[in-house]
């Protein structure tokens, strides 16, 4: 058995953050002591230099915490042509010396990080089929759970934002079913959401978590949507179980806790959601 501490962060667009917002996330991510944060693209606003060394500045002060992340596509220039086309990740390189795509082993628990995004794609997420088989052509079946993270979203709660949704999706969680992952998170459309897959793909027998965490520091936010973050807590027990809590930022700049949910797997691999709170203000 292993206890394991994620915290899940996306979209903080560096260029684009209120004075207070980086230091109200420090204090809570401080405060939590997660072992990994989990970044899922948008770091900057326009992959400009000064937001990627602004993204580095603020990596550096969390502390002992591992940070792996993924490109968004805000990631990739907009502006300079020639930078998008031969190097379009060249200063997430810089900043996360790590590879677009890799596997991350912790104890028992797995997290394969994909990117979603493209050069040749301004806002869509999108992957070959061919890319996928490839990233899971290792076997990682020592591990009792298996986070996949990408930027784009998988599901979300308004119908507005099924344009913005992985266009692949239905290959994509077939293939993460046939693979046994457990859960899978993102980010894109600063409006958090939590679900399991049976709502949105109820051809899929095997239910799979999905989670969108909501922007941590932008002031890009969506009405009932402040600056918020996901705390992802999980215990590889003989029945592996999933705690994820919410934390939205109030009008002190502190992120306190807003929704509780508890997820825990069944003997076909299913995760069924236990229980789920609602904090009051």
């Amino acid at each position: 058995m292993s206890l394991l501490r994620v915290a899940h962060l996306s979209d903080p667009h560096f260029g684009t953050i209120r004075m207070g917002v980086g230091e109200g996330l420090l204090n809570i991510l401080r405060e939590v002591q997660p072992a990994l944060i989990l970044l899922t693209g948008d770091i900057t606003q326009r992959a400009r230099v000064d937001q990627f060394k602004a993204a580095k500045y603020f990596i550096d002060q969390i502390g002992a915490a591992a940070v792996i992340a993924v490109p968004g596509n805000h990631d990739i220039s907009l502006g300079n042509i020639y930078e998008r086309i031969f190097h379009p990740y060249k200063g997430y390189e810089n900043i996360f010396k790590q590879k677009l795509d890799q596997n991350i082993v912790l104890k028992d628990l797995c997290i394969t990080c994909l990117n979603s995004t493209s050069r040749w794609r301004h806002i869509q997420g999108d992957f070959q089929h061919s890319y996928l088989e490839k990233q899971f052509q290792e076997n990682y079946s020592h591990c009792k759970v298996r986070i996949v993270a990408f930027h784009h979203p998988m599901d979300c709660a308004k119908h507005i934002d099924d344009k913005n949704l992985l266009k692949g999706r239905n290959d994509a969680i077939a293939l993460f079913d046939r693979h046994n992952v457990d859960m899978v998170v993102g980010g894109h459309i600063h409006d958090p959401y939590v679900n399991l897959s049976s709502a949105r793909y109820p051809h899929i027998q095997r239910k799979i978590i999905l989670s969108v965490a909501g922007t941590c520091l932008s002031s890009r936010t969506r009405s009932g949507a402040p600056n918020s973050f996901n705390l992802i807590d999980i215990n590889t027990d003989l029945i592996p179980k999933i705690t994820l809590t919410r934390f939205d930022m109030d009008s002190t700049f502190h992120f306190m806790q807003k929704e509780i949910y508890n997820f825990s797997r069944d003997s076909t691999l299913s995760w069924n959601c236990d229980s789920s709170l609602i904090v009051p203000d």
